[in-house]
């Protein structure tokens, strides 16, 4: 009878022994499965932490990979994000909400983060969650990123040098060196803010081709060439010219200084543009002159002069004008005087206006034609001898 219940109470243990084992497995299988399930989705970025600058744009490339024996969709969403953060996650250019993923596979996206302009330094962090449309898989990713000090302004725009100084017919180039310190490549659209008249282009230093844009990638520096041309009736001063680069994240701006010495340019003429008279010969001729500045800086000290031929005079008045504005004319007279002997015919008259820095000559055909009152001495002496003639004739004939 003790060996019975011995027995009994033998077999009674090991069954206890079997059932927690077995309850032991079962608990063991439950929670691996669970695990399993839990981790068939792994959500993964290379770099999960980097630091940014304010007002920049950035592409995480995410990828999610399903580790379970069947193909799988998967929602896809931004669960956390700060405030004034624009953020969305896309696939071939589209938002997107879900992605499929093959058994054994993985799937790429991206997650697009806009990080305002005015955000403050400091650490902020988003988290993205991936769980399959049957609830049998699930992961989520931390997304950290440092806003440093000065974050905002990493582009530079730097002439190397930003004034020059010239006439209003010059051309004037710039050379500039648009920087992009940030993280990510920027596309920068330049412009200038000039006043009306003149011309501001753009192009990479050593090309031809003018741009309206350029690209330049994270931490690389581009060198353009700015060629500005004033209007044609731009006066003398000192002129501003902003230039500015802006891409999506930020701008910059330069400013280049053009100091306008202006041009000496001057016209001198008759009003009416002939340049042809005539005169009698020991006689005066008055001709009305013009002289205009034509260029864009003051004339100062204005004198003429003449060449005419021997034994003939000429004379201005005024003599001399003490200045002349931009745009201004003003009426001169000269007196010519030919010499009292001058044979009738064409001469040349040289007249010219002149100042320290520029002069303008008009060439004046001059016609001299002979006195009527020798004309008629002329024509009385022609008489006289033919009367000559007759009383020759007379005298010698009745003989």
């Amino acid at each position: 009878m003790k060996n019975k219940r011995g027995l009994i109470f033998s077999n009674g243990r090991n069954m206890l022994v079997l059932l927690v084992v077995s309850l032991i497995f079962t608990i063991f299988v439950i929670e691996t499965n669970e695990a399993n399930a839990a981790n068939s989705l792994v959500l993964s970025t290379r770099y999960p932490g980097i630091s940014a600058a304010k007002g920049e744009k950035i592409t995480f490339p995410l990828q999610i990979k399903n580790n379970s024996n069947t193909g799988q969709i998967v929602n896809v969403d931004v669960y956390s994000h700060p405030e004034n953060w624009h953020v969305s996650l896309r696939g071939s250019g589209r938002f997107i909400h879900q992605v499929f993923v093959d058994s054994m596979d993985y799937t790429s996206f991206d997650l697009v983060v806009n990080i305002p302009n005015d955000v403050e330094p400091g650490k902020y962090s988003l988290q993205v969650v991936a769980q399959s449309e049957n609830g049998s898989g699930k992961d989520n990713l931390k997304i950290n990123i440092n806003i440093a000090e000065g974050g905002a302004g990493n582009e530079e725009l730097v002439a190397k040098y930003s004034e020059l100084k010239g006439s209003s017919d010059a051309t004037y180039k710039f050379k500039i060196d648009l920087t992009n310190n940030g993280n990510t490549e920027q596309v920068y659209s330049l412009g200038a803010q000039a006043e009306e008249g003149w011309q501001v282009s753009f192009k990479p230093s050593y090309e031809n081709q003018e741009v309206a844009s350029i690209g330049v990638g994270p931490g690389d520096t581009v060198s353009l060439e700015v060629t500005v041309k004033p209007p044609v009736n731009v006066k003398a001063g000192t002129y501003t010219i902003p230039v500015q680069a802006v891409s999506s994240a930020s701008r910059v701006t330069e400013e280049l200084k053009i100091i306008i010495s202006g041009t000496y340019k001057m016209e001198f003429s008759t009003p009416s543009g002939k340049l042809n008279t005539d005169i009698v010969a020991g006689r005066e001729k008055k001709v009305n002159l013009e002289v205009k500045n034509t260029g864009s800086a003051e004339l100062n000290n204005i004198n003429f002069s003449s060449s005419q031929p021997i034994d003939w005079s000429v004379t201005f008045e005024p003599e001399s004008i003490p200045n002349l504005k931009p745009g201004e004319s003003r009426q001169v007279t000269a007196t010519i005087v030919a010499a009292n002997k001058a044979i009738a015919g064409d001469y040349l008259v040289s007249l010219e206006a002149a100042t320290q820095e520029v002069r303008s000559s008009a060439a004046l055909r001059v016609t001299v034609k002979t006195s009527t009152l020798w004309g008629i001495i002329g024509f009385l002496i022609i008489l006289a001898v033919i009367f000559a003639i007759y009383k020759a004739f007379q005298v010698f004939g009745r003989r």
